[in-house]
């Protein structure tokens, strides 16, 4: 695989198609497309969708497909880098997570450059040797054959990089510069040629995420579940989700004993060996059936010392909120019921059976009274995994999507708002 190969494959996804694609790269569409289609091949997986295929569509990339993207990102956005900038004396590579879409025009410039994959991993092997002859032989060329590449990078670049002698070569002060950033360059590139992105999604069945237990079938908590299946599904992510609702302390162990890869949850005090990213912060109601509310003007306090107040299990965070809001408060239920089912809890609440303390987007606001608790009572529902998890890169992807569809969630009300 070299950099044709890369810019082909990039430039089709900026574009949205090959015919869109081609003429900007000055090359035909035909010939976009078979590379691309080798690219699949040499990597052994699909990097676009099906849909893509279809005449007139636009391109969509596969979880695979989008994984090669971001690293060829980061490979011809140094190397534009390296042929575009004449100040070449603190070179290095931008950020893998800051690169973005690179202009398809520039990636032409960087077609016709004539700069190779091949020649960094040549100039890498001559600043480490100091000596053409123990490089070629460590990369099986010819001496001739060497020079003459080394030669060629220094004309694209427009630059000495080593200074010859009989007793071997020295770099310049130009390699010295461009030495660390080569180094990851081939780096990123040795990581693509052994499909270490890839190797992931072949070797696990399936993505296992554990959940609590939503308190209804239209609970927020499971309105965010479907809709994290839907665009699992829809953009064709490998490996496949699964989703088990559990309760917290089940859910911390299986965690951290592998049987699960994520875990959505609402703990406060997040084990060392786990890692967390806070998804949303989520207003609390002290919550009583419609026909059994307390009179109008009533505070909690004097409401609750007569009512029965369901409450979580211990180890979750909507535990630790309820009984802090009742510790803070100073306020005394006139009896606790203690239950691991939500469903369970609010159906008794809906009944009149007793009260409780709930997050918004866990009841239906026509079926009971609701009390909105002060701000300062707040329950933070996070996504957590292992921090040794063996590719975070899926983890990266999770947390991405859920983040994709409570934007949308919050743009969505925001319209019925206004």
């Amino acid at each position: 695989m070299e950099l044709p190969a890369l810019i082909y494959f990039t430039s089709l996804i900026n574009e949205g198609s090959a015919a869109s694609a081609a003429p900007v790269l000055g090359v035909s569409a035909s010939t976009l497309s078979h590379s691309v289609s080798a690219l699949e091949q040499a990597m052994a997986t699909s990097l676009l969708s099906r849909s893509s295929l279809r005449r007139g569509s636009r391109a969509v990339t596969t979880a695979q497909g989008e994984s090669l993207y971001r690293s060829a990102l980061h490979l011809l956005g140094w190397c534009l880098t390296l042929i575009e900038d004449d100040n070449r004396s603190h070179m290095a590579p931008p950020e893998r997570d800051t690169a973005g879409p690179l202009p398809t025009h520039r990636l032409r410039a960087l077609l016709g450059s004539g700069l190779t994959l091949r020649m960094i991993g040549y100039f890498l092997s001559v600043y480490e040797t100091r000596r053409i002859a123990a490089a070629a032989q460590r990369l099986s060329l010819t001496q001739p054959t060497l020079s003459r590449q080394i030669g060629r990078l220094e004309t694209i670049l427009g630059r000495t990089l080593f200074i010859r002698s009989p007793h071997g070569v020295m770099p310049t002060a130009e390699a010295e510069a461009l030495r660390q950033g080569c180094q990851q360059v081939d780096q990123t590139h040795r990581q693509i040629m052994r499909d270490e992105n890839f190797s992931y999604f072949r070797a696990f069945r399936t993505l296992k995420l554990a959940s609590m237990m939503p308190t209804s079938s239209d609970s927020s908590l499971t309105v965010l579940l479907a809709n994290l299946v839907r665009l699992w599904r829809h953009r064709r992510y490998q490996p496949p989700l699964t989703i088990s609702t559990i309760a917290a302390p089940q859910m911390v162990e299986g965690l951290l004993d592998g049987r699960f890869d994520a875990g959505l949850s609402d703990l406060i005090d997040i084990p060392l060996d786990l890692d967390s990213a806070e998804l949303e912060k989520s207003a609390i109601f002290l919550v009583f059936g419609r026909a059994h509310s307390p009179p109008p003007g009533q505070t909690p306090r004097i409401a609750l010392a007569s009512y029965l107040l369901a409450v979580p299990a211990l180890g979750t965070g909507l535990r630790r909120v309820t009984d802090r809001y009742l510790d803070q408060e100073g306020i005394t239920p006139g009896s606790i019921f203690e239950t691991q089912s939500l469903s369970l809890m609010l159906r008794l609440v809906e009944d009149g059976t007793c009260c409780a303390i709930l997050p918004a987007g866990s009841f239906r606001s026509h079926a009971v009274h609701a009390i909105p608790l002060p701000d300062r009572y707040r329950m933070t529902t996070r996504l957590i995994w292992k921090k040794e998890h063996p590719n975070l890169a899926i983890i990266g992807r999770l947390q991405a999507g859920l983040a994709e569809i409570q934007a949308e969630a919050g743009s969505a009300g925001r319209k019925s708002v206004a």
